[in-house]
């Protein structure tokens, strides 16, 4: 228990902020949005206190060094405030996972005994801070200030009288999202770098166009240091009225195709075969076996192809912000890429040949493979350092997959565009070739159909049904693949950031398609074992296609 005498707020002061500190560490690294939970920790230092006054008490918002035994640091925000009475029991009994430290704050002639919890399932702090969006209010710390800055959007996302009681989105990720009514959503970034989040700065960008495919930005919370250097700590979104992310619809659209082929007709399931390139099969038509087995999911898939070309065209139109404005495939760029790709597989073969004694008989074996290829791999990657184009590179998604697209049940919106959170800010506000995004989606497309088998173990594997799949699983992601290229290339082919010639697109893809599926490699292995298969079968499939243009 941590004792301070007058006011909870003295736990910020001497002897008391070094017994929060020492609590912090088993707080937070047993919570989700703590990204290095294997890290081993030296120490945990509050830098950075800003009080923020609600009706009801004082929040103070803390921004967090956490420092590691190799030297290295990582800088986290947390709300921080107090509650005493009838309220601790309420939130011990239902937000046990908030509470940071019990607390007794001692006066002269009595004591309260309370605890200390995250202020962001205080409804007067979330009240708080939607109401300083809207005032451009400034809260100021020990060093710095915090701007909250509203949107042209904003006006038009509240309005009308309506209720906004905030509510804390259960589904806790890498950050905390607190919904107000059905209008509008604050993400609240955990983890935090110098610099603007690209989230924040895209959708300023979006919004000031006015682009109808992506949540408009309604406002942000910015830290503002003494010495000018900027940090983004929270931002709020237009709410979308959603049915689920695009990968779970994805999902369940192919649980719906599986049905279907069980009742083909006896002598039709040797139509069920994909094979080839599936930028070749774009040039022409999809079959009507594709669409009567596929289903509306194949439209689907078609939409986001176009929403993602409308993006990246959108995109690629600024000319008036540096940051935004189209560049050229300069010989730097690529051999700073190629270094990186390069890296990148011999990290990861490294990984994977550390890991083969624990993976399964079938993988391990299609594990050697990948290992033997080691070579070809960066051979491939050298076609994308000597390649000399007339595209250009522009801000685009940066780690864009069906995760990152909601599904309203009529179309796709767009959404988080911080980047792979795993990259230093620094690398997530680069300049690439949208191309990286399709090769991303690509990828999501084929995880899809294993991840639904994953999902549903004991009914594909009845009876043996899961062997008998594996034709079915090529078709299905040749054909969705087909139909996302087919519509996206209609826009992107007369986009400004477009290559000259296939030849070049077909390099572009290949390299980031390989790419991704070797960061798959070191992903899974880090996170999902079981799971690793699925991205060393990608590998495989990739460097074996006959024609660098398929997956």
């Amino acid at each position: 228990m941590l004792i301070v005498a007058e006011q909870w707020e003295r736990v910020l002061e001497g002897e008391a902020r070094a017994s929060l500190e020492s609590r912090l560490i088993d707080f937070m690294i047993v919570r989700r949005w703590f990204a290095s939970k294997a890290r081993v920790i030296h120490s945990v230092c509050i830098v950075e206190s800003v009080p923020i006054h609600t009706r009801s008490s004082v929040v103070a918002l803390l921004f967090i060094r956490v420092k590691y035994v190799d030297g290295t640091s990582e800088m986290y925000t947390l709300p921080l405030t107090t509650a005493f009475g009838e309220q601790v029991a309420q939130i011990q009994h239902d937000l046990p996972g908030t509470i940071v430290a019990t607390l007794k704050v001692q006066a002269k002639d009595s004591e309260q005994i309370g605890v200390l919890y995250d202020a962001l399932w205080s409804p007067d702090f979330s009240r708080t801070l939607l109401t300083a969006i809207e005032r451009g209010s400034r809260f100021t710390g020990e060093a710095g200030v915090l701007i909250a800055s509203p949107t042209q959007a904003y006006g038009d996302l509240i309005g009308g009288g309506v209720s906004l009681d905030p509510a804390v989105l259960k589904a806790e990720q890498s950050n905390t999202s607190v919904a107000y009514g059905d209008r509008v959503l604050l993400k609240m970034y955990r983890r935090l770098e110098t610099g603007i989040n690209p989230d924040l700065e895209i959708g300023r960008m979006l919004t000031a166009m006015n682009f109808p495919h992506s949540p408009p930005l309604a406002g942000s919370l910015e830290y503002v240091r003494k010495n000018n250097e900027t940090v983004t700590v929270a931002i709020l979104q237009g709410f979308v009225h959603n049915q689920g992310d695009a990968w779970n619809y994805t999902l369940d659209a192919f649980d719906q195709y599986v049905v279907r082929c069980q009742v083909q007709t006896p002598g039709s399931a040797h139509e069920l075969t994909f094979a080839g390139s599936i930028l070749e099969a774009a040039q022409g038509d999809i079959p009507l076996v594709a669409r009567e087995c596929i289903g509306p999911y194949l439209d689907s898939v078609s939409l986001l192809g176009q929403r993602t070309a409308e993006l990246h065209a959108a995109l690629a139109t600024v000319q008036d912000n540096p940051d935004f404005m189209p560049e050229p495939f300069s010989l730097e760029y690529r051999r700073s890429r190629y270094e990186s790709m390069g890296r990148l597989v011999s990290q990861t073969c490294s990984l994977l040949r550390s890991r083969l004694n624990g993976l399964p008989s079938s993988t391990e074996q299609e594990a050697r493979r990948v290992l033997n290829n080691e070579s070809r791999m960066q051979n491939r990657f050298r076609a994308f350092s000597e390649l000399e184009t007339c595209a250009r590179r522009t801000r685009c998604h940066g780690d864009y997959h069906l995760g990152q697209v909601l599904w309203t049940g009529r179309d796709f919106l767009i959404s988080d565009f911080e980047g792979e959170p795993a990259r230093p800010l620094s690398e997530r506000r680069m300049k690439h070739s949208p191309i990286m995004d399709v090769a991303g989606m690509l990828r999501s497309l084929y995880y899809a159909p294993y991840a639904a088998l994953l999902r549903q173990q004991p009914l594909w594997h009845a009876e043996g049904a899961g062997a008998s799949l594996d034709p079915w699983i090529r078709f299905w992601c040749g054909w969705v693949s087909v139909a996302f290229l087919k519509s996206y290339l209609k826009i992107a082919e007369t986009a400004s950031f477009w290559p000259g010639t296939q030849s070049e697109f077909h390099v572009l893809l290949d390299a980031h398609l390989l790419e991704k599926a070797v960061y798959e490699i070191g992903y899974e292995l880090n996170n999902r074992p079981h799971w690793v298969g699925i991205p060393i079968r990608g590998v495989l499939e990739i460097l074996e296609m006959k024609t660098r243009t398929a997956m």
